[in-house]
């Protein structure tokens, strides 16, 4: 009985030893689960040339060019030969030779070789598709790669480093945020300030790679999503609430006071740019809005921050067209308007009133009939006697005569045509959209000691930064 007791409990210990490593096994694997998914870096579609009749391509060690569709190999480029690629109406043309696709080619250096389109030199592989017989240019690439031919274009090199980390950290964020943005046009974002600028390996520098290294993989979440991490140059004093620039509430771009871009002194803290009539009346027109004179400008609506929300245009016979002021700001030039945190004052215009006066009619005092009149000394002559008050009248007469009477005419309004035209003064502060992290105000904050983590979490409210890779 005491033998079966035993045997039992034995069979007991080795089942609970079996389920402990089943257990264990199933912990291993999913951790190595996990890390594999921590290992994978993402994959961007960049478009970097868009919508070209003809590009330049080669490797500096060589490439390969193969269908997108079938995989089949096209060329292989082994020298320093420089393949001209152009649209056909069957496909693809390399240099003189026709290649029939439904999907493009891609190409892809050889060894540790870079790519070359036109004049600059790519990470990653190189797809070209034909759209309505123009060329679409999309580099694929690591993000982490990507990143460093776009930090050096955002920002300068030379700031400092918990700068450097905190921008690296918001372009791999907005990066990642982004990446449906363009999806339906083949690529996820664009090479320009519709997504960010990236310039390839020559925009590339030791210290804005060394802040994309530091940093690798963290991004910033709210809810557990990356966030939309868009940065400005220079807030003016203030950040934005999103909905006043774009629309729609966003919890964690939210209006902050930024006084930190003073103590940095920025180039265009304070500036003031002069647009004239005939300058608008061009820029509506490349828009599509007809306007034969303009009688004024005016703001429309502020924001809480005191930024200009929108901006009316009054037009010939009194025609009014109304811009969210960041749409006027590109209508006319982000550089020359630079941020929203502004005030106008107009000058001339196409019709001016004029205050006129006629002469004016000095009246003179009224003369009356000269008689004779005794001197002093003739009265003090007279024998009689003075009293004391006498005496102080006779030595106080006046001698002047009484000042002459003044009277103007009515003024004349008088409405006449002005030749200089209208012409409108911004005078303003700061620089870009001022929404989420103000690059001026995060140099600033470092002065005090802030962190790169401080800096993003004051900028963006409410977020939390995770490594995700």
């Amino acid at each position: 009985m005491k033998q079966s007791m035993n045997y039992t409990q034995n069979n007991k210990n080795s089942w609970l030893l079996q389920q402990l490593k089943n257990i264990f096994i199933v912990m291993i694997i999913l951790l190595m689960s996990k890390l594999n998914t921590m290992a994978q870096v993402p994959i961007l579609r960049v478009g970097i040339f868009l919508d070209y009749k003809e590009i330049s391509l080669k490797g500096d060690k060589g490439l390969k060019i193969f269908e997108l569709s079938t995989g089949e190999n096209l060329v292989i480029q082994r020298d320093n030969q420089v393949f001209k690629i152009t649209a056909a109406p069957e496909g693809i043309k390399i240099n003189n030779q026709i290649f029939k696709t439904s999907k493009g080619i891609k190409a892809i250096p050889i060894g540790d070789g870079f790519l070359q389109v036109q004049d600059k030199k790519y990470r990653g592989d190189i797809e070209i598709n034909v759209n309505k017989s123009l060329l679409k240019v999309i580099n694929i690439i690591e993000i982490e790669k990507y990143l460093y031919g776009v930090l050096k274009k955002e920002i300068s090199p030379e700031w400092p480093a918990e700068v450097l980390k905190a921008q690296a950290i918001a372009a791999r964020t907005f990066a990642l945020s982004n990446m449906n943005k363009y999806i339906n046009q083949g690529y996820n974002i664009c090479a320009t300030t519709s997504s960010q600028e990236y310039g390839g390996i020559s925009c590339e520098h030791p210290a804005t790679s060394k802040a994309i290294n530091d940093t690798r993989g963290i991004v910033a979440t709210y809810e557990g999503q990356p966030i939309n991490a868009v940065y400005h140059s220079d807030s003016g004093g203030c950040t934005e609430n999103c909905e006043d620039v774009w629309g729609g509430y966003v919890p964690y771009l939210r209006s902050v006071s930024s006084e930190y871009e003073a103590i940095v002194s920025p180039p265009n803290h304070h500036w003031s740019y002069s647009l004239t009539e005939e300058e608008l009346l061009t820029k509506l027109a490349s828009n599509g809005f007809q306007l034969n004179s303009i009688e004024n400008v005016g703001i429309g609506e502020k924001t809480e921050s005191g930024r200009v929300k929108l901006i009316n245009v009054i037009g010939d016979n009194g025609k009014q067209i109304s811009f969210k002021t960041n749409d006027f700001r590109l209508l006319i030039g982000p550089s020359l308007i630079r941020s929203s945190l502004f005030t106008m004052e107009s000058e001339g215009g196409s019709w001016i009133e004029e205050e006129q006066e006629e002469d004016c009619i000095i009246e003179e005092p009224a003369k009356e009939e000269p008689h004779p009149q005794k001197t002093v000394s003739d009265i003090l002559k007279e024998d009689r006697d003075f009293t004391i008050t006498e005496l102080i009248a006779l030595l106080n007469r006046s001698k002047e005569l009484p000042e002459p009477k003044v009277i103007a005419k009515a003024k004349i309004m008088e409405r006449r045509k002005n030749s200089d035209g209208l012409i409108i003064v911004f005078k303003g502060k700061g620089s870009g959209h001022g929404v989420g992290l103000s690059q001026w105000g995060a140099y600033g904050m470092d002065t005090r000691g802030f962190k790169y983590d401080e800096i993003l979490k004051y900028y963006y409210k409410g977020i939390k930064l995770n490594k995700i890779y």
